[in-house]
């Protein structure tokens, strides 16, 4: 590689990286230069912790003997206090923080009323509010010294699968928090992005098909997901508010669209009857990158006030 992207002097955490992704991201930026907090509170794809550090201990150790820097972190990623505590940790060990991997998560699947209250809430806890509470301790950091790269693992089960409505919930959440933070974060110079993976990993495992876990082994490495992530947390990297789909050497983008619907003066229940085919067409869909997009239709068909006309004339008929 003539030109390779380093990450030296920089420093990342990783949630969730005593193995799997989490791993795969921890090696790739610590070979890559960067200096890596490692942190894995040692529990099950369901949630529950077994109050150990080991396996951030052993990815830690193991970054470090091939020359790379490393520390572990055994705090459950799901508070405040956790957030504060781990952003705490790497400042101690590196004195910086420049990348954040939210990549802890838990799976939960079975019937969408199969699960008691606190199962739910722990589940939202570690997939969606922990990984918005670093967001909101590493911020300050980055904001200060003008530099910083979010990467937010999403999942495409938010597009629904069945018996996984609590998963999917959770990674959309993720969405929300990466396309209003990237808004928020570029004039400061902190890129946020997300990424629906498809790799192998202990989620995988719970799949009863046997033969569908080996083809996720053989397959989609994680390894494969890391390396294609690490140019977009890298200082040469100038995209944010984006979400990659990755896996198996796999890699582009998928984006929020809408089509051009209807715009009547009269609507109601018979309108939408009558032209339900028009209002869920997929012939002509327009990318929806932000809520400003999104809101652009109605600013222009209809007066910002009663003394201002429309930008244009939309087809306004009378149903």
């Amino acid at each position: 590689m003539s030109n390779p992207i380093r990450f030296d002097g920089q420093v990342a955490i990783v949630t969730g990286a005593g193995g799997g992704m989490g791993r795969a991201y921890a090696i790739e930026l610590a070979r890559r230069g960067a200096a890596v907090l490692v942190n894995d509170y040692g529990g099950d794809v369901h949630g529950h912790a077994n109050g150990s550090a080991g396996p951030a201990e052993e990815v830690a150790a193991e970054i470090r003997a091939a020359g790379g820097q490393a520390a572990a972190d055994g705090h459950a990623v799901g508070t405040g206090d956790a957030a504060r505590a781990i952003v705490a940790a790497a400042i101690a060990a590196f004195g910086r923080l420049d990348i954040l991997v939210n990549n802890c998560g838990t799976a939960l699947p079975g019937p969408f009323t199969d699960f008691d209250d606190e199962t739910i809430e722990r589940h939202y806890r570690i997939n969606a509010i922990g990984g918005h509470h670093l967001m909101r301790a590493a911020w300050p950091i980055m904001s200060a010294q003008r530099h910083g790269r979010v990467l937010n693992i999403s999942s495409n089960g938010v597009m629904g699968v069945g018996g996984n409505a609590p998963y999917g919930a959770a990674k959309a959440a993720m969405l929300g928090l990466t396309f209003d933070t990237a808004i928020e974060g570029r004039s400061r110079n902190i890129l946020v992005n997300a990424v629906m993976p498809t790799a192998y990993s202990r989620m995988i495992e719970q799949i009863p098909d046997r033969a569908t876990v080996g083809w996720f082994q053989r397959n989609l490495p994680a390894e494969k997901v890391a390396a294609a992530m690490a140019f977009f947390l890298s200082r040469e990297s100038d995209v944010t508010g984006r979400v990659f789909y990755t896996g198996g050497g796999r890699l582009g983008t998928t984006q929020l669209a809408e089509n051009d619907g209807i715009f009547v003066r009269a609507i109601d229940a018979e309108t939408v009857r009558d032209r339900l085919a028009e209002i869920l067409g997929t012939d002509r869909l327009t990318v929806t990158p932000d809520q400003a997009s999104a809101g652009r239709r109605y600013m222009d068909a209809l007066p910002w006030d009663a003394g201002s006309a429309p930008n244009f004339q939309p087809d306004l008929d009378e149903a």
